[in-house]
């Protein structure tokens, strides 16, 4: 006879044990608690990002893609694999990575910078002006911002106005270089700017390409915001939506305190609708839904 805990209760910790050690339901791939905690240490290593449990059904589904591909048999094999090879590495962060976007998302943004923001800078009759869009994704944003530019009829003639677009994701770089979209991403954008938008022989059926007039002043780099900035300041507008929701307090307080010291002063940083300074009080002013003004 079984003494001290009874055999119900041994049954129990056993199925517990193992509950905590297969973290999704069996799959082509096993995948464990540990595999799903080196990944996210990983993944924060390498980029920052901050990974919750509530991830793990995205992380093995996109990574048993590059499994499967790369030919491994399970996890370990293959983050032991990330670990040593930098491409995969970037393929790994890619991965990863979530790229939702569209043509003039959060449209007041465009309007306080057109209708306010830039032509208060051109009554300083300021010469230069400089817009970092900051986690750029497949490039609709900073394109939007193009097109917003090219569309101001009083801006001065000879303004020094350039953006730069970044992003850890090498992979949605390529589209944005490439400045070809469907058709049906297009409905966001009014009449006036679809002129810009043509019909190339570098387009597939139901595709359209920016124009080049658009493209000249946009310049598209990879960049890990963990990393050093090799741009220097001082910029007025930095556009960084719906990205810093992916790291953790730390991280964006470090990364907003790095946005107002490359920022002008009373120059003006964008957010994503579900992210606030709250906790950067006295860094910034809000002067507008997610819009706030520089305070150093």
């Amino acid at each position: 006879m079984m003494s001290g805990r009874s055999f119900n209760q041994y049954f129990l910790m056993a199925v517990n044990s193992k509950m905590s050690e297969e973290l999704l339901p069996r799959r082509e791939f096993d995948f464990t608690r540990r595999n799903f905690d080196r990944v996210v240490k990983l993944i924060r290593r390498k980029a920052g990002i901050f990974l919750s449990d509530r991830k793990s059904d995205m992380v093995y589904s996109r990574l048993a893609r590059r499994i499967r591909k790369l030919g491994f048999s399970n996890f370990d094999t293959y983050l032991d694999f990330v670990e040593e090879d930098l491409p995969e590495s970037i393929h790994f962060t890619n991965a990863l990575t979530t790229n939702l976007t569209h043509f003039f998302r959060e449209k007041h943004h465009f309007e306080y910078l057109s209708q306010t923001f830039l032509p208060s800078l051109f009554e300083k009759n300021q010469q230069r002006i400089r817009v970092w869009s900051a986690g750029c994704s497949t490039g609709e944003e900073p394109y939007s911002v193009g097109l917003m530019w090219m569309a101001l009829e009083a801006k001065p003639a000879h303004v020094d106005f350039k953006i730069l677009a970044t992003d850890l994701d090498t992979n949605v770089l390529e589209i944005c270089r490439k400045g070809i979209y469907p058709v049906e991403k297009l409905s966001p954008v009014s009449l006036p700017h679809l002129r810009w938008f043509r019909e190339t022989e570098n387009c597939g059926a139901d595709e359209r390409e920016i124009s080049p007039k658009i493209r000249e002043f946009i310049y598209f780099k990879q960049l890990n915001l963990m990393d050093e900035w090799p741009m220097k300041g001082p910029l007025d507008v930095i556009i960084c939506r719906n990205v810093l929701i992916y790291f953790d307090k730390a991280t964006q307080l470090n990364l907003v305190q790095r946005f107002s010291n490359l920022l002008a002063k009373d120059g003006c940083l964008i957010l994503g609708h579900s992210e606030s300074l709250s906790a950067n009080k006295g860094q910034f002013v809000s002067i507008g839904k997610t819009i706030y003004r520089n305070n150093r």
